[in-house]
């Protein structure tokens, strides 16, 4: 950060009361802008560069955030804030692959308030930069109240209709917390350094830490550990599940271009070192958790007693109140060592003795569903509890871990570890993903093929259907993909979700083609069967989306991006080739049959197959469904 000057150093046309006039011309002329890169936490190659603010002492302002203030006390903020991101854009262009990066820009959400604001104009500084849309994030700060702007969500929706991200900064530091996740939707969380600041020994820190990253993942958004300074802060980043990091350890801001923008040397030899860690926790939660029938906290003693007696095998009752939050449990020993006492079971049956109820209610520890195995199991040992722990999701009753449910979901999550799986699909994760492909590319072959597989329109029907629906289509998904390329040697991975990731060596263009349309027909006609009837005779699917409009959705289908690795080349890796996939991918989900495919040329050049409608020509719809299995 740049240190204040001394106000004698400060020109005199540009040093005024606060609320004086200010020569903005000489300011803008003053003002200059430092990068800081972004980091993939896993593979150390950089994903963008936060733009922050320099010279803004020499420009006679006490705080970067003072020259926000004064501009917007003086009505001119949205005017200095265009010229700033015309700086901005026109400098972070010149960087060295530049439109493979993100810019991540701090938006003052004052500016939609202001009475010259108009919507558009950053398109344009884009466009004429030689960038798209995409290549901006937009940060926006908790510190500022963004309810204060009636239109901000709007706006925002128009924004991310222009291609731009919207990321949520200082995560934690603000008011707003859970209301800006509201309004904002983020794509990114940026986590406040506050808690990333020695979260390595600090185990509170660490837990919040978690669980943010572990609900921005729920709500499809990635995570920014920002300010780690140390190598351990990072590997604790990395193994709470931080998609991405930022801070001194990895780069200190500087306002001079850098040379290279793929890694930052050094770094990525220390994240090879260590493998991260997948655990996917919620996942096996799920699948060991006893889903104990909970009765209300109104119930009568002696239908407490009606319970166990129609539930012989259940140990305990979990309690919870009209909202569906538990209060605790009811041990089946407390209650049978209470009948056998004389007159107990005469009291239980007297209707007016309710108050009795409180006498067997117990305290239990409760956790949510997100929080990770570890700690439940610190939970466990900690409290010294022997009826277990009652899980949650949105602080409602879901289900509950005994010691043995959770011995074996602890011991199924090391298994999963060692073997490297997802716990839904138990195919090869990310870890494993990007393992193989490392070794797959660094061997050269003369045809090879990376695919990129995701579902369209998921999420209505995982709205409309549930979470366990959404997994069996995904479980279908992945059963077909085992049929659909099972005639070569093909690498099938599960990435997360609904993206999967396949590879392939030493077969022709047209095999890799017919066996990626294979495995769309099947899965086109397999999940009719997953529709009500009526929807299915409809061929769509009623529902809101993002914005809250009602309107209709398709049937599900999947989008495939295939890419074809050029041969003898040992210096791409799978981040280039997920970086292109992405744009196939969009190309893919816009075209009739959501299939695109692509040649990819190495960090500089990319370039769709030539002669591409010739070479698909000639594969004929039905010699790609040839072999499509009942």
């Amino acid at each position: 950060m740049s240190l204040r000057t001394d106000e004698t150093t400060v020109p005199m046309s540009i040093r005024a009361h606060r609320h004086g006039p200010r020569d903005w011309s000489q300011i803008i002329a003053t003002i200059d802008f430092a990068f800081q890169p972004i980091i993939n936490s896993h593979t150390g190659r950089v994903f963008g560069y936060e733009a922050l603010l320099r010279n803004w002492a020499e420009a006679g302002f006490d705080s970067i955030q003072d020259v926000f203030d004064i501009a917007w006390e003086t009505g001119v903020l949205h005017s200095i804030d265009m010229q700033f991101r015309a700086i901005v854009i026109n400098k972070f262009a010149r960087l060295p692959d530049a439109d493979k990066l993100k810019l991540f820009y701090n938006f003052d959400s004052r500016v939609v308030r202001t009475n010259d604001y108009r919507p558009g104009k950053t398109v344009e500084l884009l466009a004429a930069a030689g960038l798209a849309a995409d290549s901006i994030c937009l940060e926006i700060s908790e510190r500022h109240d963004i309810s204060h702007a009636h239109n901000f969500q709007d706006i925002l929706l128009r924004y991310r209709a222009q291609g731009f991200k919207v990321a949520i900064d200082d995560y934690g530091s603000g008011f707003a917390q859970m209301r800006a996740l509201y309004e904002c939707e983020p794509d990114i969380i940026k986590i406040d350094r506050f808690f990333i600041d020695g979260m390595d020994k600090d185990r509170r820190k660490e837990l919040f830490v978690t669980q943010i990253t572990g609900f921005a993942h729920l709500i499809g958004a990635q995570v920014v550990a920002e300010g780690v300074e140390t190598q351990e802060e990072l590997m604790c980043c990395r193994r709470v599940g931080c998609d991405f990091v930022q801070g001194y350890f990895v780069a200190r801001p500087s306002v001079i271009l850098p040379e290279r923008t793929d890694i930052i040397p050094g770094l990525s030899d220390i994240l090879s070192q260590n493998r991260r860690q997948s655990d996917h926790d919620g996942e096996l939660l799920r699948s060991f958790m006893i889903e104990a029938q909970a009765v209300p906290e109104t119930i009568k003693p002696n239908d407490i007693l009606d319970f166990f007696q129609q539930h012989a095998d259940s140990t305990i009752v979990p309690v919870i109140n009209r909202r569906g939050e538990p209060v605790g449990i009811i041990r089946d020993s407390d209650f049978k060592a209470f009948i056998y006492t004389p007159y107990g079971r005469e009291l239980l049956q007297n209707p007016s003795n309710r108050a009795y109820l409180s006498r067997f209610l117990r305290r239990c520890p409760s956790a949510d569903i997100r929080t990770s195995l570890s700690e439940l199991l610190e939970t466990f040992v900690s409290t010294d509890t022997l009826d277990g722990l009652i899980l949650t999701e949105n602080g409602r009753y879901l289900g509950v871990m005994d010691q043995r449910a959770l011995l074996r979901a602890v011991n199924e999550r090391n298994t999963l570890n060692a073997r490297d799986e997802n716990p839904l699909t138990r195919l090869p994760g990310n870890s494993a993903i990007y393992r193989y492909a490392a070794n797959a590319l660094a061997n050269p072959r003369r045809r090879r093929f990376a695919v990129y597989f995701d579902f369209d329109n998921f999420k209505p029907f995982n709205d409309r259907y549930g979470f366990r629906q959404g997994d069996r289509a995904i479980l279908l998904f992945k059963d077909i993909l085992g049929k659909a390329l099972s005639q070569n040697a093909w690498f099938i991975g599960h990435i997360g979700g609904d993206d999967f990731f396949a590879y392939v060596q030493s077969i022709d263009f047209e095999e890799a083609v017919q066996a990626v349309r294979r495995a769309q027909a099947m899965f086109d006609e397999e999940i009719k069967s997953f529709y009500d009837p009526k929807t299915r005779e409809n061929g769509f699917l009623q529902g809101k989306g993002r914005d809250g409009i009602d309107k209709r959705f398709p049937l599900m289908t999947v989008s495939a991006a295939l890419i074809r690795i050029p041969p003898e080349r040992t210096d791409i890796t799978l981040d280039h080739i997920s970086t292109e996939a992405a744009k196939l991918k969009e190309q893919a989900k816009n075209s009739a049959d959501r299939f695109a495919t692509g040649i990819y040329e190495g960090a500089d050049s990319y370039s769709p197959f030539p002669d591409m409608d010739t070479e698909l020509s000639n594969i004929p719809p039905e010699s790609a469904f040839s072999h499509l299995e009942n």
